[in-house]
């Protein structure tokens, strides 16, 4: 059947009016899909950005954490060394006025001085020219004891074996205190180790700065008058350290478990472990 000219006529109308829609269709449509774009790219943009922040305002709560922890710490050592101190100025001068914060930054920079440069460990030594005195009196009393021990043997003035035995022990004991000091003489004895944690005197237990309450300088005695510094331990802190013999005999008269003698050493070497003393304890001279 033949198509009218009306109805080609409507039918590239119809053609045409589609064809019109398709193109205005189109711009809309690229529109939407850049607007999503955009719109994706700033969400994830703003999400990168999000994930970001969150991580520095992690590490920086880290941070701020370590350094409300050392401030604590600092404060705590601080309340710490100004109670010390307070005690210990009572303790030598009960009138006298205190200067916590002074001391305590004084204390502080010591310690930032200890971490930036560490102190080496210091050995003191006895003086070997008043060993060699001793050496001297200790022969003399050797060969004294010697001499009576044998003209009292020789010539029978002991009434018994019993004191015959105990003139030989008498004599063997004055050869070996000869001995024992011709043997410190040759060979250096240390008489003090110093570090940045304590003092070690002779063989003792090292004893730390901060159980030492009080460094007393005195004289033996006022008829001898030889120098020593008393370091007095305080009470809390003295059951943790082994004390030997000696340091038990020495606990309850002037010497205490731990003592230095000066008269032993040679007067730099004083000069030079009062100082390092005096940096690490409260120092007081009783040299009267």
């Amino acid at each position: 059947m033949p198509i009218s000219k009306n109805q080609s006529t409507e039918k590239k109308t119809s053609v045409a009016r589609r064809a019109v829609n398709k193109v205005k269709t189109a711009p809309q449509k690229i529109v939407e899909h850049a607007l999503n774009t955009a719109i994706n790219t700033v969400e994830k943009a703003a999400e990168t950005d999000v994930r970001r922040t969150a991580k520095r305002v992690e590490k920086a709560t880290k941070k701020l954490q370590k350094v409300q922890k050392i401030a604590k710490a600092a404060k705590n050592a601080a309340k710490h060394a100004s109670t010390m101190s307070s005690v210990i100025e009572k303790m030598e001068n009960p009138e006298a006025q205190s200067h916590p914060s002074k001391k305590v930054k004084e204390k502080i920079t010591e310690k930032i001085k200890e971490i930036i440069a560490p102190q080496k460990e210091i050995s003191f030594y006895y003086d070997k020219r008043q060993l060699i005195v001793l050496t001297a009196l200790y022969a003399m009393f050797a060969v004294f004891v010697y001499i009576v021990s044998d003209n009292l043997a020789s010539v029978g003035l002991y009434n018994n074996w019993l004191l015959f035995g105990f003139l030989v022990a008498t004599q063997i004991l004055a050869l070996l205190a000869l001995a024992s000091v011709v043997f410190v003489t040759t060979v250096p004895q240390r008489l003090a180790l110093v570090n940045k944690d304590g003092i070690k005197i002779d063989h003792n237990q090292l004893l730390k700065w901060d159980d030492i309450l009080l460094a007393e300088e005195k004289y033996t005695s006022y008829i001898s008058r030889r120098p020593f510094m008393a370091l007095h331990v305080m009470p809390e802190a003295l059951p943790k350290y082994k004390l030997t013999f000696m340091q038990k005999l020495c606990r309850n008269n002037i010497f205490t478990p731990f003592s230095i003698p000066l008269y032993a050493m040679r007067p730099e070497d004083v000069a030079e472990i009062r100082a390092i003393i005096k940096k690490h304890a409260s120092y007081k001279d009783n040299r009267n």
